[in-house]
Parts: structure tokens; sequence; C-alpha cells
């Protein structure tokens, strides 16, 4: 890899000091890097970075999840900064963590560069990574570095699920009559992306952003909901098999069907359930808000069922779920209107 050498003036505590940005010229550069933003060790672990494998130290059953995250089909680098790219590789995988109910621990890396990164990318790339990881106290153990023409990110990540809960919460424990909630927001990052897609250059990109903060905010930087995860775990302690969950990623349109496991529902989307900006999105674009909403797409909130009578108790302990609707036969309905399914697909 040629070396490339660029300097640039760093303000650092109040005062402006030269600094020189390099192209990581090895492995060793990019470890070496990373290892200023994660620890070593963690407490997840018996034996952390360094050793050709990392030993866990779990103290009950795992939740274990894969995502990767690869350039102009997850994130594009014209609106995504690195920092964004480093936190959402992260926070997919913690929201699936959080659909189990389960406890972040640690996530192994890959990461695939072209060579055009240099010094300050990885940094913003890993700190926007650790930030996260931070907030969560989980450790990364290792991972693998490769290079290729564009840039892609593998995360495995684990969790430790609550120990009268050792299957962790699942899909498809729904029955006829279960009421249908949901944590977190429907179609925001939906409008986010559309908006960021169409922006004509950085300062398209930097108006969008301006005008629409919580619609990008959704697409580039979505927050794991870990903590109503856990909660929802302690939740559906006396009756584990009656109450199911998992996380909107690939929009309500698809997953509900994952969820319901073959059952069906008639939900209720009213004007006052859906956020401002996708709302005046809806209608500045001539669509119907309920419709774009539940078809969505990486939400990355939780939609669950719980039995009628632990419904009382699920909303008083966790203020912030919203009632969908009820679960029924087979045929999804939206505001009285049957919908087939949908939602995105890479494949399709």
């Amino acid at each position: 890899m040629r070396n490339q050498v660029r300097k640039i003036l760093k303000k650092t505590k109040g005062k402006s000091k030269l600094r020189t940005i390099r192209t990581p010229r090895s492995e060793d550069d990019i470890l070496a890097l990373l290892s200023e933003h994660f620890p070593v060790s963690c407490p997840a672990l018996l034996v952390g970075r360094g050793d050709d494998c990392a030993v866990l130290r779990p103290g009950g059953s795992l939740a274990v999840t894969c995502d990767v995250f690869v350039e102009d089909v997850h994130f594009r680098r014209r609106y995504f900064s690195a920092a964004d790219i480093g936190h959402k590789a992260l926070a997919v995988n913690l929201s699936d963590l959080a659909s189990a109910g389960a406890r972040p621990l640690g996530f192994v890396l890959g990461l695939t560069l072209t060579g055009r990164e240099d010094e300050t990318w990885l940094h913003d790339f890993a700190e926007g990574m650790a930030r996260l990881a931070r907030r969560w106290g989980v450790g990364l153990a290792g991972g693998d570095l490769a290079r290729a023409r564009s840039l892609h990110i593998s995360i495995t990540a684990w969790g430790e699920v609550p120990a009268h809960l050792p299957r962790g919460l699942r899909r498809a424990r729904a029955q006829e009559g279960d009421i249908l909630f949901l944590v977190g927001s429907l179609g925001m990052a939906r409008v986010g992306l559309n908006l960021l897609e169409t922006a004509d250059g950085p300062d398209g990109a930097a108006a969008v952003l301006a005008a629409w903060p919580a619609a990008c905010s959704a697409h580039l930087r979505p927050g794991p909901l870990v903590d109503e995860g856990r909660l929802l775990a302690r939740l559906a302690a006396p009756a584990p098999d009656r109450y199911s969950l998992m996380d909107v990623s690939d929009g309500l349109a698809r997953d509900l069907p994952r969820l319901l496991g073959g059952r069906g529902a008639e939900l209720e989307l009213p004007a006052a359930f859906l956020p401002d900006e996708l709302r005046r999105y809806a209608a500045e674009q001539g669509l119907e808000a309920a419709s774009f909403a539940f078809e969505g797409g990486e939400d990355y909130a939780l939609a669950g069922t719980c039995p009628p009578e632990g419904w009382a108790d699920l909303i008083r302990a966790l203020p912030v779920a919203r009632r969908l609707g009820v679960v029924t036969g087979k045929e999804i309905v939206l505001n009285s209107r049957p919908r087939p399914v949908g939602g995105f697909d890479h494949f399709a």
C-alpha cells in the first residue's frame, strides 16, 4: 500500500497542533489504531484479543447474532460519516440481542477495507463503534482484516439471556387474542433513506440533515433498545412461552408474519401514532402515511405480543410501548384493510 501523508490542524483542549494523517501501512497499524478505542480485555472474556482465539466467560445461556454491513448496499459514504458507519454496524447487532432480552457482552469484527481509509477515517469509524460499545459495556474480542474493492463490516455479537428465560424471548409464540405492541417508531428510517438518496451532493445531504433531523438520525444512527428488551424479558418471567419479541429491521410488513408464526393480526396505525416528520413527508409526497410506515425498513423497533392479562403490567412498566392491535387468525389487516406481506428483501 502506498503511504500517503498529509498534515492537518487539530484542536485539542483549546489548542491547535499539527497532526500527521497517514494511510495505515499494515494490519498491525490498523490493529494498533483499534486498540486505542477498544480495551484488549473485558469482564466477559477469559482471554481477550491478541491470541488466535478469544475465550468467553459465559455465566449462562448466550444469544448470538451476526450481521453484515456492506458499502452501497446498507450504506453510502456520500452521506454516512465514518462514525455513522461504525455506530450502525454495531447497533443492528445489539438490536437483535435486545429482541432476545439479552444483556450484550461482546462482539467480533470482520473488517474489509479498500485502502482509501486514512487514520482520521479509521479513528472516526472506531470511535463511532466504541462509543456505542462503551454505552452497553460490550467488549471487542477480536476479528479479522482484509482488503477489497468495497468496504464490508461483519459483526458477530453475543449476550447473556436471563436465567429465568434460558432460551430468551423468541418469535412465533402468539395466540389469537394476544395484544400486539411496539416499542420504538415505524417508517422514520425509510424517510431518512429516501431523502438522503435523492440529496444532491454534500450540500444537499447537509440540507436534508438540517430539515429532517429525526428521520436522518433514525437511518444513520439507530438506537438499539437494549434496556427495553431486558425489561420485557423480566415481564415475561411468569409465562415465558406467552410472550414474543423481535426487532423490526425489514419493515413491519415483512417482519410481522415472522413474529406471528403464521397467524394474522388486526392493526391500527392512526395518524397520532406516527412521528411528525413521517406525516410531513407522506403529505409532501402524496403517500398514505400508515402504509408507508407499515412497509418501513431498518426501523430497529421492537415488536412483540403478550397475553391480554399481561398488557396492564407491561404498559405500566414500559409506558413507551404502544398497542398496535390484536392477534387473529391468518389475515393481516391494517386500518380495516387487508394487507399483503411485503417489506425489504435483498433477493427479491
